[in-house]
């Protein structure tokens, strides 16, 4: 009867020693850096036209993308996180998508390179939260920030390459919802994801009227998704 006794308070003890730990897991915070690298597709859309001008653009992707950022995640228990992460991301795109300055331009110089900054929140889901590797989902949601648009090309005259900062943004409108949902898998401080995301609507739009120097002065909208492979690291872990 002792010996049961003593099994039974042995066992009671662990338990609690277990509930403290993933209490203490619980109230968890970790901060950290980020990397991507993706790729974007735009549907872009012409409002009001039944018949589109040949040469203009109605789907095209960005030739190289890459993101940087920081973020903090605070646990809520031993599966779920709650995220939230500021990010800087560079995109270049083919020349004249976003500016419709000069279409006869045919450059090999000539470019568009998009700069962003980005708000995200969303939780994770840790599948096998006691595993060495642990493999997570996330859904976030984000509102991004066109921040400017550089215009990259070549000017006949002088001979030479020019680059010129656009803080307008040509005209659009800056700001736009999205969503992402990422799969990937983490091993103590580094973790490795692929992801994609997708424009909630088509909010990146330039009414008629509002740029000056587009060929064609009509209403013009985008609508944007990718895909990108993504790194994380904790620096900091705090209690």
């Amino acid at each position: 009867m002792k010996k049961k006794t003593r099994t039974t308070i042995l066992g009671a003890v662990a338990l609690s020693l277990v509930q403290i730990g993933v209490a203490q897991n619980a109230r968890q915070w970790e901060l950290g850096i980020s990397g991507l690298t993706g790729r974007n597709y735009y549907e872009k859309k012409y409002y009001g036209q039944s018949q589109l001008a040949p040469g203009w653009e109605t789907n095209f992707k960005s030739d190289y993308l890459w993101s940087a950022g920081i973020w903090a995640e605070k646990k809520l228990n031993s599966r779920f996180s709650a995220l939230a992460e500021l990010r800087y991301t560079e995109e270049d795109v083919p020349d004249n998508m976003f500016c419709e300055c000069n279409s006869l331009s045919e450059s090999p110089y000539d470019d568009e390179k998009l700069y962003h900054g980005t708000v995200e929140a969303g939780l994770r889901y840790y599948v096998n939260p006691t595993s060495k590797v642990v493999f997570f989902l996330d859904g976030k949601a984000n509102i991004d920030w066109l921040i400017g648009i550089q215009e990259t090309g070549y000017r006949y005259m002088d001979d030479q390459v020019y680059h010129e900062m656009h803080w307008n943004s040509y005209g659009y409108k800056r700001f736009s919802p999205s969503v992402a949902f990422l799969l990937g898998a983490k091993r103590k401080r580094l973790s490795l994801s692929f992801g994609g995301i997708m424009n909630i609507a088509r909010s990146t739009i330039r009414d008629a009227g509002t740029y000056e120097r587009i060929v064609h002065p009509i209403k013009t909208g985008f609508f944007g998704k990718g895909f990108f492979v993504k790194t994380s690291f904790t620096l900091i872990k705090l209690k």
